[in-house]
Order: structure tokens, then sequence, then C-alpha cells
């Protein structure tokens, strides 16, 4: 049975939306590759916020108010069941891997707000319509 988690991530002060996403993209999620190797996530979805340019780079809020997205991505990820979860967590828990992603996280994620948790039961309806 696949389980699958949240990410709510949040980027470090100084650092633009698009220079969070750049890094995201070409550091992070490489590294995660390299170090879980053929236990990487069966999927790993990245949600950035629509922000403007501008500072404080406000979210494109269709309802609620600034203070609800204060996040810049959200990332969902899948593992095929439970034991390659085991297998990821044992590849990137080591204190080798943890010391590298930790790093890597402080450069771009203000780890003092990321949050994780893992889902229980996911539900999709699609349109079969279209």
């Amino acid at each position: 049975m696949p389980i699958q988690g949240l990410i709510i991530a949040y980027r470090k002060p100084g650092l633009s939306p698009a220079e969070f996403q750049t890094h995201y993209e070409n550091n992070h999620v490489p590294i995660l590759q390299r170090l879980a190797g053929d236990d990487f996530f069966l999927s790993h979805q990245r949600f950035y916020l629509s922000r403007g340019d501008g500072v404080p780079t406000p979210a494109t809020i269709v309802l609620g108010g600034d203070q609800d997205f204060d996040y810049d991505a959200l990332t969902i990820v899948t593992f095929k069941d439970k034991e390659h979860m085991d297998r990821f967590n044992a590849k990137t828990g080591s204190p080798e891997a943890r010391q590298e992603i930790e790093a890597d996280e402080e450069r771009f994620v203000d780890r003092s707000k990321l949050k994780i948790v893992l889902f229980g039961d996911v539900k999709e309806t699609v349109n079969e319509k279209v």
C-alpha cells in the first residue's frame, strides 16, 4: 500500500522565491536522488506558491490572507510501501547523509519552520470527461 507524506517548506530569509526554487530543483533534489539511489521516492511532487517579484513577494491568493500562505513550497512524496520508506529512511538517515542534507537545507530552507507529516487515507476524484 502506498505511503504519502507532505513537506511544508519555507525559504530562508533573504532568498527570493526564484532562488529558493532554483536551489530546491538543482541542488537539493539531486542530493536526495544520489543518497537514496534506487530507493528514491516513487514520486516527489513540488508545488511552489505563485508569488510576485516584489518585496515581500505576496502569494497570489484566491481565498484567505497573506498570513495563511507564508510557506513557499508544498511537497508530496510517495513511497511504494512501508518497506520502501524504511529503505529510503535508512539511506538518508545515516549520520553522513543527514549532515549533507541538513547542510544543504541551511542554504535555502528556514529549518526552524520545516514541517513533515504522513497522510492517512488519500482519496482522488478525477474528471473522466476531459
